[in-house]
């Protein structure tokens, strides 16, 4: 029986404050591809692609070496597996054709507990599908919009039927009853509606999914001012305040830097997964090793940063709300000694 996917922050949870720091972070996530088919307006992917910055310069697929090297280099690091391993930041991963290849790969290297990925699942296929389930992917949430066509378009600014979603969905979920597999548990998730449509949303995808939920409003780091959610909550604008507010902490620390980094398709490394802009790489793997980044100077500095109350000093940081969501971040580190962020 496998754990459902909104319980896995409470299974086994270890009190952040307690075990930091860290000698391996808990997730590692990979970008198998920062492209997506969808341009969603509550997402970065919908800024003018003609404009010069980070995103846009970096736009493109990971290569089968790039994502080689990171795999050997988890495996010649020692000690306990990842946590988890995510095969997605950015972009729709199946936009990547070696998607499949990667996930066998890092299946096979026994490096984490699980791997998951995300999904806005329009461009799986039966032989997608049955790859997902031979090569074990452990999880796969899928990324729902609306399930009102109209507004589905809107929001996405792509014209896929829904109905073809769930189908896609539906193949999966029989492939893997004749496969004997309950790998990979699906779990679509929608950024709540506040009305009838998150009932609708659920009816819809009830039969194709193994868990279901109604996921928080949450943003990105804001660029050139751009408040990328209010593009899809402007007409309720007060409503999302509130609820933002009702799930809004006072850290000071960002806790991903003890925890997480993740891996940009060019090999850059960061330790945030909602920085798409870039200020907070801080290594890249074609230069040094993943371990030698998580335990070398610029990731002290960035950490030390954190604790000291500094985050206006970094162009990201300054701009995110994120770790203040605790829906999102559940731990707080809040306190601890800038001392003891060295290892002996």
């Amino acid at each position: 029986m496998m754990i459902p996917y909104t319980k896995l922050k409470e299974h086994k949870r270890q009190n952040l404050i307690d075990v930091i720091p860290l000698k391996k972070p808990f997730t590692l996530l990979i970008e198998p591809t920062s492209s997506c088919n969808f341009k969603c307006i509550q997402c970065f992917q919908s800024m003018n692609m003609n404009e010069d910055n980070y995103f846009t310069k970096k736009l493109g697929n990971m290569t089968m070496s790039a994502f080689q090297t990171i795999i050997e280099q988890m495996k010649n690091w020692q000690g306990e597996k990842l946590k988890v391993l995510k095969l997605s930041i950015y972009g729709e991963p199946f936009v990547n054709k070696n998607f499949c290849e990667m996930l066998r790969i890092a299946s096979e290297a026994y490096i984490a507990e699980r791997i998951e990925t995300t999904t806005n699942a329009s461009l799986l296929n039966k032989d997608i599908c049955e790859k997902l389930v031979r090569y074990g992917l452990d999880y796969l949430r899928v990324s729902i919009y609306s399930p009102i066509q109209e507004k589905h378009e809107k929001i996405t600014q792509n014209k896929i039927k829904i109905t073809t979603i769930h189908k896609n969905l539906a193949m999966l979920q029989a492939i893997k009853k004749k496969m004997g597999s309950p790998r990979p548990f699906i779990a679509p998730k929608m950024l709540d509606a506040f009305e009838a449509e998150n009932d609708l949303f659920k009816q819809m995808y009830a039969d194709v999914s193994d868990e279901i939920y109604i996921d928080k409003p949450h943003n990105w780091v804001a660029h050139q001012d751009k408040n990328f959610i209010k593009e899809l909550y402007k007409d309720d604008e007060t409503r999302i305040k509130n609820e933002a507010g009702n799930s809004i902490s006072h850290k000071i620390a960002c806790p991903m830097p003890f925890t997480t980094m993740a891996v940009r398709n060019n090999g850059d490394v960061s330790p945030c997964c909602v920085d798409f802009i870039g200020g907070t790489n801080i290594g890249n793997i074609h230069e040094n090793s993943l371990q030698d980044i998580w335990n070398g100077q610029n990731m002290y500095e960035f950490r030390k940063m954190q604790l000291e109350n500094r985050n206006n000093e970094n162009y990201s940081c300054q701009r995110c709300e994120y770790y203040l969501s605790d829906h999102y971040i559940k731990d707080n580190i809040d306190g601890f000694p800038v001392a003891k962020l060295k290892r002996e």
